[in-house]
């Protein structure tokens, strides 16, 4: 049987988080879930990867590359020849209209398709000039900071809202954009990245959603809901 939370074991709140993220970081490292290095090659990747699989996203990604090798090429292309490209990633139709009204949109801003001036903004001037682009809501944005600006942020995705209430650090319920931010605020500075990163890991490999696998979890000792 599971032993109780470690915040009814003596450690503070920030305690038991520092516990949990070091445990998930010694498991799966720091890993980058395929997101490239690039801030605008991530939007994009980003964009691609809402409400499908991975393993789809990914392919429609590498597929979108190889075909239109420029995003300058993507913005220009007639719109039914980019929903062929992007077909199994799934909303083809929707995507479509998005990645090229954002293409358009930096376009315009920036006098050429590259986000390379957020590296020097600071996290709120990036933060207001993403989520001010077509479509892009905060949790991509974040993403975007995370992955290939460095920033100390934690977007919270499915993954991450699922485990994180297991664990006791989410209230129960669906996400929302306040519940995310207050997640977020919950967690000590300098630790947000690596446990988005390693809690998508984690939710993916171990703390699934139909039947997460408690008997192999690093973290059942600390999960106030293992074997439950």
């Amino acid at each position: 049987m599971a032993s109780r939370p470690a915040s009814q074991n003596g450690l503070t709140d920030g305690g038991r988080i520092r516990l949990i993220e070091r445990r998930l970081r010694l498991e799966y490292g720091r890993p980058r879930h395929f997101n490239p290095t690039d801030p605008l090659d991530d939007l994009i990747f980003l964009v691609l990867s809402r409400m499908t699989q991975e393993i789809k996203y990914v392919r429609t990604y590498a597929r979108l590359r190889s075909s239109l090798s420029t995003w300058g090429a993507v913005r220009e292309a007639p719109p039914d020849q980019v929903e062929e490209l992007i077909h199994e990633a799934g909303l083809a139709p929707t995507k479509t209209a998005q990645l090229q009204a954002i293409l358009a949109e930096i376009l315009g801003r920036e006098g050429a398709l590259s986000l390379q001036r957020l590296r020097s903004m600071a996290d709120e001037d990036v933060e207001r000039y993403l989520t001010t682009l077509p479509g892009v809501a905060r949790k991509t944005a974040l993403c975007v900071m995370l992955y290939t600006l460095d920033r100390d942020v934690l977007p919270v995705d499915t993954h991450v809202w699922r485990v994180a209430q297991r664990l006791g650090l989410a209230p129960e319920g669906v996400w929302s954009e306040t519940r995310g931010r207050k997640l977020e605020a919950r967690v000590p500075a300098g630790l947000r990245a690596s446990l988005h990163v390693t809690l998508i890991a984690h939710g993916r490999e171990v703390c699934r959603a139909p039947k997460p696998d408690c008997g192999g979890c690093v973290l059942a000792d600390q999960c106030p809901t293992a074997g439950s």
